[in-house]
């Protein structure tokens, strides 16, 4: 991506505050991507008391990532089984930390005359408490904070932690909001190595659909059981009973279990999976009012059916009867709902749900 820079004689005034944000970004991918690789990359490594000075041959076309970096130091300093940190001593006397391949690009413009890094054991380290590259902030204060107060220079210290990057992944998410419908939901989970089962099953089962020639029943696939501790359970998004639409993209309508379980095995490490909750409560409503769920309305139907049973009682059993043989005669059934079935209409369990009671009740 490239950004337009203004030409030297423009006037800089007339620039917008987002116009400047872009134009720093710019600037920022910029020094990033034109840090120059030196062919030889001297390392200065300090674990403990222990020291050790070595150099890598550098290739421009291929360069050496950050895991193959951290490989060739644990392997030097014996730390296979001891979970460490890499920081590096930068031209302004910060300590800052490598944890991926950019800042380890970025330690590059710290190397001359060689790059001094510092190891330490995961959770020992000053830094993951307070804070990285603080000691150029600190220097910066020093001379206003002499002029200050000792309370109120204290009040500016950081207590807060703050943890390292790679601590955090992301293990799920929603996505597609605006694309699927509001009963359905999309979740994707992320599954890294073997640490962690997806800890879901699923089963076959029949729903309801409605249909230009009215409500039917088809084939389905529903989540049967979590396991406790899998991502499914983790993440809160999965539950039991609901129904799975899609799998990655793919319609699984029409297929078979097995072969609804060979999709999710497959796409195990990015599975997306388009579900439809069996409690819409939690479901996103977008710019409507909050609907009542299926389940919701087949209770209210339920109470209804109480209270005319109460009423049409408290007269005799012989006008029970009565009631409900004129109901049968003066009232037929009522017809299928000949609305054609949209997946995005919010009434699909409503109108289903009604016309069986009215079906039921007659």
């Amino acid at each position: 991506m490239s950004w337009t820079h203004r030409s030297p004689g423009s006037n800089a005034s007339s620039s917008s505050p987002s116009s400047t944000a872009l134009r720093s970004v710019g600037q920022i991918h910029s020094n990033t991507s034109s840090i120059r690789i030196p062919s030889k990359l001297v390392v200065k490594s300090k674990f403990d008391s222990e020291f050790r000075r070595f150099s890598l041959d550098l290739n421009p076309e291929r360069l050496l990532t950050f895991n193959q970096f951290r490989n060739r130091i644990g392997d030097l300093h014996l730390l296979h089984n001891i979970p460490f940190t890499l920081c590096y001593t930068s031209n302004l006397g910060d300590l800052l930390p490598i944890t991926n391949d950019e800042n380890f690009r970025k330690s590059f413009e710290s190397s001359k005359p060689c790059l001094r890094l510092l190891i330490q054991r995961k959770g020992e380290s000053w830094e993951e408490k307070f804070g990285y590259g603080t000691e150029t902030i600190d220097r910066k204060r020093k001379g206003i904070s002499s002029l200050l107060s000792n309370t109120q220079s204290k009040q500016n210290r950081r207590n807060y932690n703050i943890s390292n990057p790679e601590d955090f992944r992301q293990v799920s998410a929603i996505i597609d909001v605006d694309v699927v419908p509001e009963t359905h939901r999309r979740v994707r989970l992320c599954k890294y190595g073997e640490d962690k089962v997806l800890g879901f099953f699923i089963r076959d089962g029949a729903a309801v659909r409605l249909t230009p020639q009215g409500a039917q029943k088809v084939s389905g696939i529903f989540i049967s059981r979590l396991v406790a501790g899998g991502l499914a359970e983790s993440s809160g998004l999965l539950g039991v009973n609901d129904e799975v639409i899609e799998v990655n993209g793919i319609d699984v309508h029409g297929k078979t279990l097995d072969q609804v379980t060979d999709m999710m095995l497959a796409n195990a490490h990015n599975l997306i999976i388009t579900i439809k909750p069996a409690n819409q409560r939690n479901t996103l409503q977008r710019g409507t009012r909050p609907r009542i769920s299926g389940t919701d309305s087949l209770g209210s139907s339920t109470n209804n059916r109480r209270s005319v049973g109460s009423i049409s009682s408290s007269a005799g059993p012989n006008s029970s009867r009565h009631n409900n043989t004129n109901s049968r005669s003066h009232h037929p059934a009522p017809p299928m709902p000949s609305k054609p079935y949209h997946q995005a209409s919010d009434s699909e369990e409503d109108e289903v749900t009604q016309y069986f009671d009215d079906k039921m009740r007659n």
